[in-house]
């Protein structure tokens, strides 16, 4: 008996009625930054720097599209900026900057420096104007106790312009929790392709670094389809203990080699049986959760893990978390919170259109 086909409409709906979302990290908003942020037309990089002195800027609603707000004939540059306070800053805790859609491209600078940015700016430009923002917050950039700003460059080209959606915030990822090990942060990076890449002794001193989770296309690397490896060293906490570990790397974009310690522990291929990688396509979609094989971990001295990616299109790289190293027992609650989740959806996929 042939099975029922389904249209597009009727997948998005089914997605919609069980939940199932494009961005499933479990981000917890501590910093709203919802409502008026200053607001100028035009373009100059002195805007960024967070003793400029905007007192003369109007003030216009975030989110909302500027031709809403009195500038309904503009496409171009503009500048939006933002000063807030923050309260305690909690040792190991990754903070996120968050927006909804920015139409079309943007550069976000935190406290001066370069966050991240979407998209590109003319004279190559290309639209992010589909795409959430979502930059990690590095180490010592956050300011504790003190005010802090924040300053968006964005250009749009036609339509609707501006910091148009929801959320805006400061956030927090409450999945960090399951991490014994929080590997979020700093990495090493290299695009290209080499097999010597993944010895643990392997001289990455010239190496860029990268920010992990997020996409490589908002940390310069906009034009680059292709192979790239990812490499972070670190050492175990003197809490460790003995026992049965996972490597958890959030979501990849599209396919990994997973090396620890030089040892292959997986790639998202092995994932087929396991809830999150069913078909092929959606490998961009796959929460990456490898079982660390008994000694490897190295208790005293200092452990290595290499990531081989291939991205054929669209984002790349680690874009998502948790990033580290889960008990099995927190792994067993982890995949509990979001494969039941998805299961009525992967039914309905399956039946439907599979």
């Amino acid at each position: 008996m042939k099975r029922k086909r389904c249209s597009l409409l009727t997948i998005v709906l089914l997605a919609l009625m069980f939940g199932v979302s494009a961005h499933a990290e479990d981000l917890r908003k501590i910093v709203s930054l919802s409502g008026y942020w200053k607001f100028s037309i035009g373009n100059d990089v002195r805007w960024a720097s967070p003793s400029y002195n905007d007192a003369d800027w109007d003030e216009i609603r975030v989110p909302d599209r500027w031709e809403n707000q009195g500038y309904n004939d503009y496409n171009g540059y503009a500048w939006y900026r933002k000063k807030f306070k923050m309260g305690d800053v909690q040792a190991n805790t990754t903070y996120y900057l968050v927006f909804g859609r920015i139409d079309d491209a943007d550069v976000v600078y935190f406290n001066g420096k370069v966050l991240g940015k979407s998209g590109r700016f003319p004279p190559d430009f290309e639209t992010a104007a589909d795409r959430r923002r979502n930059y990690v917050i590095p180490a010592g950039y956050l300011k504790e106790n003190a005010e802090n700003t924040i300053a968006v460059q964005v250009y749009d080209t036609y339509l609707e312009g501006g910091i148009v959606d929801d959320p805006a915030g400061i956030y927090t990822d409450a999945d960090i929790a399951y991490l014994s090990v929080n590997l979020t942060g700093i990495w090493r990076f290299h695009t290209g392709d080499d097999m010597d890449w993944k010895a643990p002794d392997f001289d990455d001193a010239d190496w860029r670094t990268i920010r992990v989770p997020s996409e490589w296309e908002s940390q310069g690397y906009a034009d680059y389809d292709g192979y790239a490896w990812y490499r972070v060293r670190f050492k175990l906490p003197r809490s460790f203990r003995d026992g049965e570990y996972y490597l958890s790397l959030g979501k990849i974009d599209d396919t990994d080699d997973v090396y620890l310690n030089g040892i292959h522990v997986g790639n998202v291929h092995d994932l087929k049986k396991d809830a999150d990688y069913k078909r092929s396509g959606w490998e961009f979609n796959a929460r990456r959760l490898y079982k660390i094989p008994e000694g490897i971990l190295k208790q005293d001295g200092m452990n290595t893990i290499a990531v081989r990616v291939y991205d054929s299109q669209l984002r790349g790289g680690i874009y998502e978390g948790p990033v580290g190293i889960m008990s099995a027992e927190n792994c067993r609650r982890y995949r509990n919170k979001y494969y039941t989740r998805q299961s009525l959806w992967d039914y309905w996929y399956d039946v439907l259109v599979d």
